[in-house]
């Protein structure tokens, strides 16, 4: 069944309210896309009657949303009741950067495997766009390229159990690469110089070519978000 389309204007965080049955999948759907792009900050709370107001639902799809990410470990309950954004320490992201590496590097190398020349061709045009994007400081483009390339590769791995577990790992990790994106320099093709790399392997249909980029992809953001030059200026939510 298709669902109808708000004409109502966009809210301030990027979304449109919600209008059908399936009201519960959208606002879990919408509010992990913000939360894996880094569109909140570590440590920021969130309310049910601000998410509700925004989405232009009631409070119950809202809370269920909520429930559901913290059990992803997307969102954090303190004692007194406020929902938040979790805030990592360095020791955090680390544990987080030896998931990624075994789990994306796995998906990178099984989608490397199945990868045709139609589909190399689409991440080719997305590194494109990723440095163009770079070139220019178009931080939310280039934050949006880079998760269109992750996934476009690890979707090819036609894995049903890695996605989820992928998508985990980047919900925690979404406020960090955000923040980091708008530190680093990506220009002249730095930001994508691994994308580049697992391009090669691609091209060469050499699997463990892709999975190293990969993973080296993996441990340049930790290094970076984990750096005592970076880590300091990490952006916490302030009232």
């Amino acid at each position: 069944m298709e669902r109808a389309v708000s004409s109502l204007p966009i809210t301030r965080l990027g979304v449109a309210p919600v209008v059908r049955a399936t009201v519960n999948e959208r606002v879990h759907a919408d509010l992990r896309g913000l939360l894996m792009s880094g569109r909140f900050a570590p440590g920021q709370p969130l309310t049910i009657t601000e998410l509700a107001d925004a989405f232009g639902t009631s409070a119950q799809p809202v809370r269920d949303a909520i429930r559901k990410l913290c059990a992803e470990k997307a969102l954090e309950t303190l004692p007194n009741r406020t929902t938040r954004v979790p805030v990592l320490d360095r020791k955090q992201l680390d544990d987080l950067r030896v998931a990624r590496r075994a789990v994306e590097g796995l998906a990178a190398e099984l989608g490397a495997q199945r990868a045709t020349d139609a589909d190399v061709a689409t991440l080719v045009a997305i590194v494109e766009r990723e440095t163009r994007a770079g070139d220019e400081h178009q931080v939310e483009l280039r934050v949006r390229q880079n998760f269109d390339f992750h996934f476009t590769l690890y979707r090819l791995s036609d894995s049903s159990a890695l996605l989820p577990l992928i998508e985990s790992l980047w919900l925690q990790l979404g406020p960090y690469i955000r923040q980091t994106a708008e530190y680093f320099d990506a220009r002249d093709g730095r930001g994508a110089e691994f994308h580049e790399l697992a391009l090669d392997g691609l091209r060469a249909k050499d699997p463990a070519a892709v999975r190293k980029a990969i993973e080296d992809d993996i441990d340049r953001l930790c290094a970076l978000v984990t750096s005592d030059d970076f880590y300091p200026r990490v952006r916490l939510w302030k009232a």
